[in-house]
């Protein structure tokens, strides 16, 4: 009786760590980002990045950009450039973050996504792959919109 209420107990605690894992941001995530602040805060800012997109907020979403790119760069059509799509006809309907990596510098990263998107004028669907660059500036992390969306 005691094991198997030891057993019940287990399987109720990796449940539950399992929903809140699913239901908090970094659930969608690859769980090795739960162990390093420098993923988390990555994944965060393409997670949001990917939501200005979404929403076609693109004054916010170039604020992910370094210092130097910022009003440098038309979003809306490096969006164009990278779909091949204008961005009003643009539905990304989700993502999904697959993996980020650093050089052995610990200076520059990726985050490699996958997102799901719908052209909206031509009935299509598509998931095209993407990788967004990262530089780390002044202890602070950056997307190098250049290198990113082109």
């Amino acid at each position: 009786m005691k094991i198997a209420l030891l057993i019940f107990s287990l399987l109720a605690m990796i449940g539950g760590g399992y929903y809140y894992l699913q239901s908090s941001n970094m659930g969608q995530a690859p769980l090795g980002t739960l162990l390093s602040g420098n993923k988390q805060e990555l994944v965060k800012a393409s997670r949001s990045f990917m939501e200005d997109l979404q929403y076609k907020d693109f004054k916010s979403a170039e604020k992910y950009s370094l210092p130097e790119q910022i009003d440098k760069y038309d979003i809306p059509s490096l969006i164009e450039r990278l779909f091949q799509v204008k961005p009003e006809f643009l539905n990304i309907t989700s993502y999904e973050i697959l993996s980020t990596d650093f050089d052995h510098s610990g200076d520059r990263a990726r985050v490699h996504l996958k997102a799901n998107l719908k052209i909206l004028n031509a009935d299509q669907e598509k998931s095209p792959e993407l990788i967004l660059y990262y530089k780390k500036q002044d202890g602070k992390w950056y997307m190098d919109l250049a290198s990113s969306l082109q």
